[in-house]
């Protein structure tokens, strides 16, 4: 199909030849519709044209419909309408172009996946993929915005240099989805195990891990003080210092919750001196606040990447009764570090109702 030229473009009212910038109006249209936008997208996207750039070529071909998606990858309507829910999407209409083609050969090679690790497995691993890259998929969008769109606006009346970057980071694709891929096969190296506990009978795999959580001491009061900027910049230097520190003793960071981390460590010994480095680190830090600590040992149910069990819930409870630059953790936790400490005073953790033996480690000097 031909593309519209000035006069098409101006009958349809995307373009103005007597308005200010026309010129670079029509080269921005003529850009979009270069990289495969369609004149309904141009329409649609008429307020937010430069960002067309980034929806064409991120979206690796012309959009889809479900009915669209269902002929293209043989499986049913409600199959294509389960996977795109599990993946963290809404439901598209009947007449919405949602799909991209690689959406729909994702779809199409489910069939092996499901034959492996059966229909309910599949679902929850897309879950958890969907979450995974929607995080990912955040972090790449707000980098850009800040770092590179920023400065594209500055002398741009209509975008067009807004829409140029968008298509030069969308070019950077195949190097993510190729990062991705080998971050993704050096993590299942590190991961590989045999199956432990009772994991047959049960469904759910189980491990004896110390369990950590290590949260910012007086976040809250610190935010009103600093800009947006100054705050991200804070929490950041925490995070890459807690992850640094976790993955030097051999744990893991299952997840940041806005100024906590919660990680795993193969044993107590390693739980105990992620939780006292950081300590260390963070005592009389410039910048970051001071921290404290909570970690507990034992039988942990691991399930999608992350950790639940009283285990789990038991060090939540011990971080809170954390002094700054301390550690509450289980006696018996405390005693397999090789650490000394002071009983904590507390007649009944909440939510457990057998007493727990709680002891105090002091770090950061």
């Amino acid at each position: 199909m031909p593309k519209p030229d000035a006069s098409e473009l101006q009958a349809l009212g995307l373009y103005d030849a007597d308005a200010p910038h026309a010129a670079a109006t029509l080269e921005l249209l003529t850009v979009l519709l270069g990289l495969g936008a369609t004149v309904e997208e141009l329409l649609v996207y008429r307020d937010q044209l430069p960002g067309l750039a980034s929806v064409v070529t991120i979206r690796g071909g012309p959009a889809l419909t479900v009915t669209q998606a269902v002929e293209r990858s043989g499986l049913s309507e409600d199959k294509v309408r389960r996977l795109t829910r599990a993946a963290g999407f809404p439901e598209p209409g009947p007449d919405d172009r949602f799909f991209g083609p690689g959406f729909v050969e994702l779809a199409s090679g489910i069939a092996a996946a499901e034959h492996m690790f059966g229909d309910d497995a599949v679902l929850q691993l897309v879950r958890v993929m969907g979450s995974a890259m929607s995080r990912v998929a955040d972090a790449i969008v707000s980098a850009f915005l800040i770092n590179v769109e920023a400065a594209a606006r500055a002398e741009d009346p209509v975008g067009l240099a807004v829409a140029r970057a968008n298509a030069d980071a969308a070019a950077l694709l195949p190097f993510v989805a190729s990062t991705l891929e080998t971050m993704l096969r050096q993590h299942l190296l590190a991961a590989r195990r045999t199956i432990l506990g009772d994991a047959i009978d049960t469904g759910y795999e189980s491990q004896h891990l110390a369990v950590g959580f290590v949260d910012l001491v007086g976040s809250t009061a610190l935010a009103p003080r600093l800009s947006t900027r100054e705050l991200g910049a804070v929490l950041t230097e925490f995070e890459n210092e807690a992850a640094d520190a976790v993955t030097a003793c051999g744990g893991r960071v299952v997840k940041l919750i806005g100024d906590e981390i919660l990680y795993t460590a193969p044993d107590e010994r390693a739980g105990c001196a992620i939780a006292l480095q950081l300590a260390a680190a963070f005592a009389e830090h410039p910048r970051v606040p001071q921290t404290r600590a909570g970690l507990a040992g034992g039988d942990v149910l691991l399930r999608d990447g992350d950790v639940f069990g009283p285990v789990v819930n038991l060090a939540a409870r011990a971080v809170k009764l954390a002094a700054p630059c301390e550690l509450v953790a289980t006696a018996a936790a405390v005693a397999a570090a090789g650490l000394d400490g002071e009983p904590v005073d507390v007649e009944q953790v909440k939510g457990f109702d057998v007493a727990v033996r709680l002891r105090r480690v002091r770090g950061g000097g």
